[in-house]
Order: C-alpha cells, then structure tokens, then sequence
C-alpha cells in the first residue's frame, strides 16, 4: 500500500543525555499515516454534469453518487420513487441492476470492463472492485469512507446505541440518505441469478456490509475510473 508508516519524533532535552519521547503523529487507527487524497472534477459529456473524483489506492472513484437520467432511473422522496431534482442532486438517481448494467453480463473481473451507465472512461466496479477499495482503507472502513454529516447516531435506540461519526478520512463523501449509501457491483450473486452483490453503509456499523440484492431494486451507482 502506499501509504507513509508515522514517523517517531525523539526530541533531546538540554542538560539530559537523551530524552526520548516516542509518538505518532496524524496516525490512523491502523497504524499508518493517511495523506488526505485531492479531490477534483470531471465533466459527463452525455449531460454536462460535474462530478468529483478522488483517488484511494490505486483506483480512481467517483466522489459523489451518479446522477446521471438514464431510462427507467428514479429519484427517492417520500417513501416513493419520484423525479425530484433536489433528491436527484443530493444523493444522486437509483438504477435497478439491469439499467446500472446497461443490459451488459455480469463481471467479476477487477476491473470489471463493465461501463453500463456510468460516463465514457469510467465503469461499474466489480465485487472484487469494492473489495480493493475496503481492504485499502483497512480496518473501521465504513467510518472513514462516510462523509462527514453522515452520523452514528441510530433513531430508534434500539441497536448499537451509537457509533463514530464519519470521518471522510478518503474524501468518498457517502451520504446518509434514501439508498444513497446502497451501491451496485457489477457482479451476479453465485447461487442467484436473480440477485448482484451490493455494498452499503449503516449508521450504526463502522463497517462496510456486504450483501446481494434482487436485480430488480434500486439502488446507487459508484463509477470506477478505467
């Protein structure tokens, strides 16, 4: 990984031989020093629209959820599925799986080759995909990738209590909302055709749950950078 071990600092003290004090400095809870990754811009040229990117590793990922009209995507309002721009903007538009994939076959490539919806030059991840991702950002990775404004605290106060506020340690900036912290992979379920492999956050786990999802539900879209 590309990442900068914490340095120890021994500072000597006048009039004492040696004093060391040994400490870490801006050390994650892995033991390794995160360089907060640059966030900058790029253009879909299907609609013009602007979206942030970061890159985390060796990959490049979208830094905002796709908001991008394809067919048959929704907006989240209310309980119901709904064209509401501020929603779309917010938290960016739900695909069922078919329309993330653009009718394209399932990938379990890394990269998965997979563009579906996403912009010319990007694609949909992979479950190995998302996997790099996590296995990058290491342990507590649901916290760090949450944004900010993206909470611990659980309304019904009936599991987990409360847990760390996200940190955007890796500037992925997911949001709490409708679905919004809900991503497709580009990979079918081995035992359900019916089904892809997803990824989501929770508000009161620090990691990031693994699961499937029936192809015919919404859910966000990532784009990874090819």
């Amino acid at each position: 990984m590309n990442r900068n071990i914490c340095k120890k600092v021994i500072l000597k003290a006048a009039g004492i031989s040696i004093l060391a004090i040994l400490f870490y400095t801006s050390c994650d809870d892995n033991g390794v020093k995160v360089v907060t990754p640059e966030v900058t811009t790029f253009e879909d040229i299907r609609d013009g629209k602007i979206y942030k990117k970061v890159q985390i590793g060796s990959q490049i990922w979208m830094a905002e959820n796709l908001n991008y009209a394809a067919d048959d995507s929704k907006c989240y309002y209310g309980g119901m599925y709904l064209d509401t721009a501020i929603n779309c903007k917010n938290w960016g538009r739900l695909y069922d799986w078919y329309t993330a994939m653009d009718d394209e076959e399932s990938s379990s490539a890394n990269p998965s080759g997979i563009e579906g919806v996403c912009p010319v030059g990007w694609h949909i991840p992979s479950d190995a995909e998302w996997q790099t991702l996590i296995d990058y950002v290491g342990i507590n990775a649901g916290t760090k990738l949450k944004s900010r404004t993206f909470t611990g605290e659980n309304p019904s106060g009936t599991i987990g209590g409360r847990t760390p506020d996200g940190t955007d340690k890796y500037r992925f900036a997911a949001l709490k909302g409708p679905w919004a912290s809900d991503w497709w992979s580009a990979t079918e379920r081995e035992s359900n055709e019916g089904a892809a492999w997803t990824r989501s956050l929770t508000a009161v786990e620090t990691y990031v749950y693994r699961g499937s999802t029936e192809k015919h539900q919404f859910r966000s879209v990532r784009c990874v950078h090819d």
